[in-house]
Protein backbone atom coordinates (compact mmCIF):
# COMPACT_ATOMS: atom_id res chain seq x y z
CA UNK A 1 0.00 0.00 0.00
CA UNK A 2 2.89 2.53 0.95
CA UNK A 3 4.40 2.02 -3.14
CA UNK A 4 0.93 2.83 -4.69
CA UNK A 5 0.24 5.84 -2.10
CA UNK A 6 3.99 7.01 -3.13
CA UNK A 7 3.75 6.08 -7.29
CA UNK A 8 -0.04 7.83 -6.14
CA UNK A 9 1.47 11.04 -4.96
CA UNK A 10 4.40 10.90 -7.60
CA UNK A 11 1.78 10.97 -10.37
CA UNK A 12 0.18 13.84 -9.04
CA UNK A 13 3.21 15.80 -8.58
CA UNK A 14 4.42 15.14 -12.41
CA UNK A 15 0.77 15.77 -13.27
CA UNK A 16 1.16 19.73 -11.62
CA UNK A 17 4.30 20.15 -13.16
CA UNK A 18 3.17 19.17 -16.81
CA UNK A 19 0.38 21.81 -15.99
CA UNK A 20 3.07 24.18 -14.75
CA UNK A 21 5.36 24.04 -17.61
CA UNK A 22 2.55 24.49 -20.34
CA UNK A 23 1.33 27.33 -18.08
CA UNK A 24 5.18 28.78 -17.67
CA UNK A 25 5.42 28.74 -22.06
CA UNK A 26 2.43 30.61 -21.93
CA UNK A 27 4.07 32.73 -19.88
CA UNK A 28 6.99 32.85 -21.95
CA UNK A 29 4.86 33.94 -24.63
CA UNK A 30 4.10 37.28 -22.82
CA UNK A 31 7.79 38.35 -22.67
CA UNK A 32 8.01 40.16 -25.44
CA UNK A 33 5.72 42.26 -23.79
CA UNK A 34 8.17 43.07 -20.85
CA UNK A 35 11.62 44.65 -21.91
CA UNK A 36 14.21 42.32 -21.28
CA UNK A 37 17.05 44.75 -19.18
CA UNK A 38 20.52 44.19 -17.85
CA UNK A 39 19.97 45.12 -13.77
CA UNK A 40 22.97 47.99 -15.03
CA UNK A 41 20.49 49.17 -17.14
CA UNK A 42 17.55 50.06 -14.59
CA UNK A 43 20.65 51.61 -12.19
CA UNK A 44 21.84 54.77 -11.73
CA UNK A 45 25.40 54.52 -12.92
CA UNK A 46 26.86 57.26 -11.27
CA UNK A 47 25.56 55.82 -8.19
CA UNK A 48 25.74 56.50 -4.36
CA UNK A 49 27.06 53.21 -3.86
CA UNK A 50 30.29 53.77 -5.13
CA UNK A 51 30.01 50.68 -7.19
CA UNK A 52 31.33 50.78 -10.65
CA UNK A 53 30.79 48.45 -13.32
CA UNK A 54 33.99 46.71 -14.56
CA UNK A 55 36.27 48.20 -17.63
CA UNK A 56 36.03 45.59 -20.54
CA UNK A 57 36.86 45.51 -24.21
CA UNK A 58 33.94 43.23 -24.58
CA UNK A 59 31.36 45.05 -26.92
CA UNK A 60 27.60 43.71 -25.49
CA UNK A 61 27.07 42.01 -28.22
CA UNK A 62 29.16 39.44 -28.17
CA UNK A 63 28.19 38.51 -24.91
CA UNK A 64 26.28 35.25 -24.04
CA UNK A 65 22.97 36.33 -22.42
CA UNK A 66 21.79 34.38 -19.00
CA UNK A 67 18.16 35.08 -18.94
CA UNK A 68 16.77 34.77 -15.24
CA UNK A 69 13.30 36.18 -13.66
CA UNK A 70 13.26 40.09 -12.65
CA UNK A 71 13.15 39.59 -8.86
CA UNK A 72 13.20 42.48 -5.63
CA UNK A 73 13.72 40.03 -2.67
CA UNK A 74 16.51 38.85 -0.62
CA UNK A 75 18.03 36.90 -3.50
CA UNK A 76 18.63 39.32 -5.34
CA UNK A 77 21.78 41.29 -4.00
CA UNK A 78 24.72 38.87 -5.55
CA UNK A 79 23.30 38.88 -9.07
CA UNK A 80 23.03 42.69 -9.00
CA UNK A 81 26.84 42.77 -7.70
CA UNK A 82 27.91 40.42 -10.70
CA UNK A 83 26.32 42.83 -13.34
CA UNK A 84 27.15 45.95 -11.75
CA UNK A 85 30.73 45.19 -10.94
CA UNK A 86 31.61 43.66 -14.21
CA UNK A 87 31.77 40.23 -13.02
CA UNK A 88 29.44 38.18 -15.76
CA UNK A 89 31.25 40.56 -18.56
CA UNK A 90 34.90 39.44 -17.33
CA UNK A 91 33.01 35.99 -18.42
CA UNK A 92 31.52 36.43 -21.69
CA UNK A 93 28.10 36.73 -20.34
CA UNK A 94 25.44 39.28 -20.20
CA UNK A 95 22.67 38.92 -17.32
CA UNK A 96 19.30 39.81 -18.37
CA UNK A 97 16.52 40.17 -16.54
CA UNK A 98 12.78 39.06 -18.41
CA UNK A 99 10.24 40.11 -15.80
CA UNK A 100 8.69 39.02 -12.62
CA UNK A 101 7.10 35.99 -11.94
CA UNK A 102 4.82 34.10 -9.50
CA UNK A 103 7.01 31.73 -7.46
CA UNK A 104 5.29 28.76 -9.54
CA UNK A 105 5.60 29.69 -12.67
CA UNK A 106 9.85 30.13 -11.84
CA UNK A 107 10.75 26.19 -12.50
CA UNK A 108 8.40 25.92 -15.43
CA UNK A 109 10.26 28.93 -17.45
CA UNK A 110 13.48 27.47 -16.78
CA UNK A 111 12.21 23.80 -18.29
CA UNK A 112 10.52 25.84 -21.25
CA UNK A 113 14.10 27.91 -22.08
CA UNK A 114 11.99 31.45 -21.42
CA UNK A 115 14.44 31.38 -18.57
CA UNK A 116 18.24 29.86 -17.82
CA UNK A 117 18.95 29.98 -13.97
CA UNK A 118 16.90 30.43 -11.04
CA UNK A 119 17.73 29.47 -7.53
CA UNK A 120 16.60 28.07 -4.38
CA UNK A 121 16.36 25.84 -1.04
CA UNK A 122 17.71 22.01 -1.66
CA UNK A 123 14.11 21.07 -0.34
CA UNK A 124 12.31 22.55 -3.07
CA UNK A 125 14.79 21.70 -5.41
CA UNK A 126 14.28 18.00 -4.22
CA UNK A 127 10.50 18.11 -4.69
CA UNK A 128 10.76 19.67 -8.22
CA UNK A 129 13.50 17.09 -9.28
CA UNK A 130 11.11 14.03 -7.36
CA UNK A 131 7.95 15.41 -9.40
CA UNK A 132 10.32 14.78 -12.85
CA UNK A 133 12.05 18.11 -13.29
CA UNK A 134 15.00 17.69 -14.93
CA UNK A 135 17.12 20.49 -13.37
CA UNK A 136 20.54 20.33 -11.74
CA UNK A 137 22.37 23.12 -8.65
CA UNK A 138 25.67 23.83 -9.76
CA UNK A 139 26.32 26.17 -6.76
CA UNK A 140 25.53 27.92 -3.72
CA UNK A 141 24.73 31.06 -3.15
CA UNK A 142 23.48 31.92 0.47
CA UNK A 143 24.61 30.25 3.85
CA UNK A 144 24.14 31.20 7.23
CA UNK A 145 26.91 33.17 8.42
CA UNK A 146 28.76 32.06 11.58
CA UNK A 147 28.97 33.51 15.26
CA UNK A 148 31.55 35.94 14.10
CA UNK A 149 29.84 37.88 11.69
CA UNK A 150 27.33 40.61 12.02
CA UNK A 151 23.40 39.20 12.94
CA UNK A 152 21.83 41.13 10.63
CA UNK A 153 23.41 38.47 7.79
CA UNK A 154 21.38 36.06 9.54
CA UNK A 155 19.04 34.22 7.07
CA UNK A 156 15.73 34.96 9.19
CA UNK A 157 14.47 36.31 11.89
CA UNK A 158 11.08 35.65 13.53
CA UNK A 159 8.18 37.69 14.99
CA UNK A 160 5.65 38.36 16.98
CA UNK A 161 3.13 41.18 17.23
CA UNK A 162 2.39 43.07 20.42
CA UNK A 163 -0.44 41.09 21.20
CA UNK A 164 1.76 38.27 21.55
CA UNK A 165 3.92 40.33 23.92
CA UNK A 166 1.28 40.98 25.88
CA UNK A 167 0.68 37.38 26.28
CA UNK A 168 4.52 36.71 27.50
CA UNK A 169 5.65 35.69 24.33
CA UNK A 170 9.55 36.62 24.65
CA UNK A 171 11.33 33.26 23.09
CA UNK A 172 10.37 30.39 20.76
CA UNK A 173 9.45 28.78 23.61
CA UNK A 174 6.95 30.36 25.37
CA UNK A 175 5.18 29.31 21.69
CA UNK A 176 4.15 26.46 23.30
CA UNK A 177 1.73 28.05 25.91
CA UNK A 178 0.41 30.76 23.67
CA UNK A 179 -3.16 30.82 22.73
CA UNK A 180 -3.56 27.41 24.55
CA UNK A 181 -4.12 24.51 22.36
CA UNK A 182 -5.34 26.78 19.48
CA UNK A 183 -2.65 26.12 16.52
CA UNK A 184 -0.68 29.12 15.84
CA UNK A 185 -1.11 30.68 12.14
CA UNK A 186 2.80 31.03 10.81
CA UNK A 187 3.32 32.83 7.60
CA UNK A 188 5.24 30.83 4.85
CA UNK A 189 5.68 28.27 2.24
CA UNK A 190 5.99 25.05 3.23
CA UNK A 191 9.35 22.92 1.72
CA UNK A 192 11.34 25.61 1.59
CA UNK A 193 13.06 27.70 4.03
CA UNK A 194 10.22 29.42 5.71
CA UNK A 195 9.26 26.43 7.15
CA UNK A 196 12.17 24.28 7.51
CA UNK A 197 14.13 26.32 9.58
CA UNK A 198 11.29 27.25 12.35
CA UNK A 199 10.23 23.43 12.06
CA UNK A 200 14.37 23.02 13.05
CA UNK A 201 14.15 25.88 15.86
CA UNK A 202 11.21 23.51 17.81
CA UNK A 203 12.97 20.52 17.54
CA UNK A 204 16.01 22.37 19.01
CA UNK A 205 13.54 24.02 21.58
CA UNK A 206 11.35 21.19 22.57
CA UNK A 207 7.92 22.66 20.42
CA UNK A 208 5.71 20.98 19.10
CA UNK A 209 5.44 21.23 15.38
CA UNK A 210 2.29 20.73 15.22
CA UNK A 211 1.70 23.72 16.88
CA UNK A 212 1.78 25.73 13.59
CA UNK A 213 -0.26 25.86 10.24
CA UNK A 214 0.96 27.53 7.16
CA UNK A 215 -0.61 30.77 5.68
CA UNK A 216 1.70 31.09 2.47
CA UNK A 217 2.00 34.89 1.15
CA UNK A 218 3.78 36.15 -1.62
CA UNK A 219 6.64 38.48 -0.22
CA UNK A 220 7.96 39.72 3.44
CA UNK A 221 6.42 42.87 2.90
CA UNK A 222 2.98 41.36 2.86
CA UNK A 223 3.92 39.18 5.84
CA UNK A 224 5.04 42.10 7.86
CA UNK A 225 1.64 43.46 7.52
CA UNK A 226 -0.70 40.44 8.18
CA UNK A 227 1.27 39.99 11.36
CA UNK A 228 0.81 44.24 12.20
CA UNK A 229 -2.96 43.49 11.56
CA UNK A 230 -3.53 40.19 13.62
CA UNK A 231 -4.10 38.02 10.46
CA UNK A 232 -0.84 35.54 11.68
CA UNK A 233 0.66 35.02 14.81
CA UNK A 234 4.24 34.37 13.69
CA UNK A 235 6.32 35.50 10.84
CA UNK A 236 10.03 34.61 9.74
CA UNK A 237 11.86 37.41 7.98
CA UNK A 238 14.55 37.67 5.41
CA UNK A 239 16.90 40.40 5.11
CA UNK A 240 16.76 43.28 3.65
CA UNK A 241 13.37 43.56 5.57
CA UNK A 242 14.43 43.69 8.98
CA UNK A 243 14.07 47.12 9.71
CA UNK A 244 10.28 47.09 7.89
CA UNK A 245 9.49 44.42 10.49
CA UNK A 246 10.93 46.29 13.67
CA UNK A 247 9.61 49.52 12.31
CA UNK A 248 6.02 48.07 11.94
CA UNK A 249 6.47 47.55 15.89
CA UNK A 250 7.08 43.56 15.64
CA UNK A 251 9.16 41.69 18.11
CA UNK A 252 11.83 39.33 17.09
CA UNK A 253 12.00 36.08 19.34
CA UNK A 254 14.15 34.26 17.61
CA UNK A 255 16.75 33.81 14.17
CA UNK A 256 17.66 31.29 11.99
CA UNK A 257 21.03 30.71 13.82
CA UNK A 258 18.85 28.83 16.53
CA UNK A 259 18.59 26.01 14.29
CA UNK A 260 21.51 24.55 15.01
CA UNK A 261 22.73 23.55 11.41
CA UNK A 262 25.24 25.70 11.03
CA UNK A 263 25.89 26.83 7.51
CA UNK A 264 23.51 24.39 6.12
CA UNK A 265 20.28 26.47 7.58
CA UNK A 266 20.56 28.88 5.10
CA UNK A 267 21.90 27.01 2.03
CA UNK A 268 20.91 28.68 -1.49
CA UNK A 269 21.47 27.00 -4.98
CA UNK A 270 21.47 28.30 -8.28
CA UNK A 271 20.24 25.67 -10.86
CA UNK A 272 19.40 25.49 -14.63
CA UNK A 273 17.76 22.75 -16.96
CA UNK A 274 19.72 19.34 -17.70
CA UNK A 275 19.34 20.57 -21.22
CA UNK A 276 20.56 23.91 -20.80
CA UNK A 277 23.55 22.69 -18.44
CA UNK A 278 24.43 20.13 -21.77
CA UNK A 279 24.52 22.08 -24.64
CA UNK A 280 26.25 25.06 -22.87
CA UNK A 281 28.47 23.73 -19.79
CA UNK A 282 31.30 26.99 -20.24
CA UNK A 283 28.83 28.79 -20.06
CA UNK A 284 27.61 27.34 -16.85
CA UNK A 285 30.87 27.15 -15.45
CA UNK A 286 31.40 30.96 -16.74
CA UNK A 287 28.29 31.64 -14.31
CA UNK A 288 29.47 29.88 -11.44
CA UNK A 289 33.10 31.40 -11.48
CA UNK A 290 31.26 34.82 -12.07
CA UNK A 291 28.77 34.61 -9.02
CA UNK A 292 31.20 33.47 -6.92
CA UNK A 293 33.31 36.59 -7.38
CA UNK A 294 30.29 38.36 -6.30
CA UNK A 295 29.68 36.60 -3.62
CA UNK A 296 33.43 37.72 -2.36
CA UNK A 297 32.54 41.31 -2.69
CA UNK A 298 29.11 41.35 -0.97
CA UNK A 299 30.43 39.89 2.06
CA UNK A 300 33.42 41.85 2.33
CA UNK A 301 31.01 44.83 0.73
CA UNK A 302 28.29 44.78 2.87
CA UNK A 303 26.99 48.09 3.36
CA UNK A 304 27.98 49.26 -0.29
CA UNK A 305 25.89 46.33 -1.69
CA UNK A 306 22.91 46.90 0.43
CA UNK A 307 23.03 50.56 -1.23
CA UNK A 308 22.73 48.58 -4.59
CA UNK A 309 20.04 46.16 -3.69
CA UNK A 310 18.41 49.59 -2.50
CA UNK A 311 18.72 51.49 -5.08
CA UNK A 312 17.46 48.77 -7.73
CA UNK A 313 14.57 48.06 -5.75
CA UNK A 314 13.47 50.98 -4.23
CA UNK A 315 13.04 50.36 -0.59
CA UNK A 316 16.11 51.00 1.81
CA UNK A 317 18.33 48.23 2.41
CA UNK A 318 20.84 48.18 5.28
CA UNK A 319 21.78 44.43 5.02
CA UNK A 320 21.46 41.00 2.70
CA UNK A 321 22.49 37.44 3.10
CA UNK A 322 25.60 36.40 3.60
CA UNK A 323 27.52 34.33 0.89
CA UNK A 324 29.12 30.96 0.13
CA UNK A 325 32.74 32.18 -0.71
CA UNK A 326 33.70 29.38 -2.44
CA UNK A 327 32.05 27.08 -5.72
CA UNK A 328 32.00 23.88 -4.16
CA UNK A 329 28.57 22.42 -2.82
CA UNK A 330 29.30 20.86 0.26
CA UNK A 331 26.83 17.64 0.70
CA UNK A 332 26.72 17.43 4.03
CA UNK A 333 24.59 21.12 3.88
CA UNK A 334 21.76 19.99 1.70
CA UNK A 335 21.53 16.55 3.69
CA UNK A 336 19.37 17.77 6.25
CA UNK A 337 16.83 19.62 3.57
CA UNK A 338 16.14 16.13 1.98
CA UNK A 339 16.16 14.11 5.15
CA UNK A 340 13.16 16.84 6.56
CA UNK A 341 11.23 16.18 3.39
CA UNK A 342 11.64 12.60 4.37
CA UNK A 343 10.79 12.80 7.99
CA UNK A 344 7.49 14.55 7.18
CA UNK A 345 6.02 12.41 4.72
CA UNK A 346 6.89 14.61 1.60
CA UNK A 347 9.04 12.18 -0.29
CA UNK A 348 9.56 8.41 -0.04
CA UNK A 349 12.58 7.44 2.17
CA UNK A 350 15.85 6.86 -0.57
CA UNK A 351 13.66 8.46 -3.03
CA UNK A 352 16.06 11.77 -4.09
CA UNK A 353 19.88 11.32 -2.86
CA UNK A 354 22.20 14.75 -2.97
CA UNK A 355 23.53 14.07 -6.44
CA UNK A 356 19.79 13.73 -7.60
CA UNK A 357 19.81 17.61 -7.43
CA UNK A 358 23.42 19.06 -7.67
CA UNK A 359 26.34 18.40 -9.98
CA UNK A 360 29.92 19.04 -8.78
CA UNK A 361 31.23 19.46 -12.18
CA UNK A 362 31.32 23.55 -12.10
CA UNK A 363 33.59 23.50 -8.75
CA UNK A 364 37.03 24.70 -9.39
CA UNK A 365 39.72 22.32 -9.09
Amino acid sequence: MAIEKDKKVKRIIQGIIAVLVVGGIIVGAQFGKTKYSSPSDSIKTSGSSGVSTANSSTNDEDLFPIKTATRKDCTLAPFLVADKKGYFKEEGLKLVFTGELNDDAVTPSILSGDNDVADTHPNSLALKVYGGSKIKAVGRSIIEPGPDVDPKLRHMRFYVNKDAVAAGVKTWNDLTNYKGSEKLKSAGYSNTCEDFIPNKISDSKGVSRDKFEWITFESDLQKIQALKLGQVDIIGVHPPFFDAAKEAGLTQIADSSEAGLGEATGVYLYYFSDSFIEKNPDKVAAFVRAMTKAQKWANANVEETAKLTSEFIGTEVKGNHYYSETTEINEETIKPWIEDLVNTGAIPKESIKVDDIITHKFEAK
